[in-house]
């Protein structure tokens, strides 16, 4: 039996990890009771972890996140490109507020809406902020930039208020329970899956196709599992880099 790292899988994926094991060696174990056992204990503890869970394992908030970070990049890019078509004005005014916000936006970064999300509100914040003092708010009249200053912070603090919203339904979760049930879930696995990987050894007729069935299901969940903690790594560079 391949090993199976628990430490790794997040709650979402553990809780995913015990409902196909439990599938598929009942299914067919359902005549060995310490099998069915097990199961049982394992069902119900990855029952409480889903129930804890359920704010937030529908991912109710990814889709809206997503529609509202893609308002505010689309406000952001409107505002900045607005900016920049006056930068070679024919009217010397218009053209030099234009470089003093184009320098203001470029400071902070043309490129803040590919950034995370945590990393993108920090760069939206400072540059709105910047962009507040009198001498920029003086150099948008001069181009008429306050409406598209206006959507990109109608934009962000659209984006701001929904993220927070998610944070306070993310609090209601009971992480004790949570806790509690990964570790019963995390017990009884490991417990299911070293029965089954020395009962292949004795009865390979009976076991053995389940052991190969559960392995794949150990590949596939671990898989998952390092695929998302590379992205985190990944997107932790990359504030790294954002923050110089």
């Amino acid at each position: 039996m391949k090993e199976l790292p628990v430490s790794i899988l997040s709650s979402t994926e553990l809780n995913t990890f015990a409902t196909r094991l439990v599938g598929v060696s009942n299914e067919a174990l359902a005549d060995n009771p310490y099998v069915v056992t097990l199961g049982t204990i394992i069902e119900k503890s990855n029952a409480d972890l889903s129930d804890s869970l359920g704010k937030t394992m529908g991912s109710e908030y990814t889709s809206k996140l997503l529609v509202k970070d893609q308002g505010r990049d689309h406000a952001f890019i409107g505002f900045r490109d607005y900016i920049s078509s006056f930068t070679h004005d024919k009217n010397v005014e218009k053209q030099v507020a234009a470089i003093a916000l184009a320098s203001i936006i470029e400071n902070i970064g043309n490129r803040i809406y590919s950034l995370g999300y945590a990393v993108e509100s920090s760069k939206m914040n400072s540059l709105i902020s910047n962009l507040r003092t009198p001498q920029a708010q003086q150099d948008m009249d001069t181009i008429g930039a306050g409406d598209w200053f206006e959507q990109m912070t109608s934009a962000q603090e659209a984006f701001e208020n929904l993220h927070k919203t998610k944070i306070e339904a993310d609090a209601e979760i009971n992480y004790l329970t949570v806790r509690d049930s990964k570790l019963i879930i995390a017990r009884y696995l490991q417990s299911l899956l070293n029965y089954i990987g020395t009962n292949s050894d004795l009865d390979g007729a009976r076991y053995e196709p389940v052991k190969e069935k559960i392995n794949v299901l150990i590949t596939d969940a671990v898989t998952i599992a390092r695929a998302r903690i590379t992205r985190i790594e990944n997107a932790d560079k990359e504030k790294d880099v954002a923050a110089v």
